[in-house]
């Protein structure tokens, strides 16, 4: 079964502009590595330094939303940890569907 989803994450308390840089690339590859890179925006700030991302232009669309998204959760925190060890990752999933 497929479920409609948004997806925002946000990566924040970030060392410096560098660390929001590497972070960034990681993210982008982690979207791409889960096949959604082309429905992600990703934004990375310097001042302070985080990264923010979120689904755009409408919802993903994502067959065995369960199994996925605990194993999506799991390589957002491995992913981000092996860069910025002490950033904070604030995952929020919407359902367009049930509003």
């Amino acid at each position: 079964m497929s479920v409609n989803i948004h997806l925002y994450l946000d990566i924040e308390n970030l060392a410096s502009a560098e660390e929001a840089d590497t972070v960034g690339v990681a993210v982008e590859e982690l979207f791409r590595e889960h096949g959604i890179e082309s429905w992600m925006w990703v934004s990375v700030f310097h001042d302070p330094p985080k990264v923010l991302t979120s689904s755009e232009h409408g919802p993903l669309i994502i067959t065995g939303f369960g199994r996925w998204s605990e194993q999506f959760e799991s390589d957002v925190a491995k992913a981000i940890g092996a860069v910025a060890p002490k950033a904070r990752i604030d995952l929020k999933w919407d359902y367009p569907d049930e509003a």
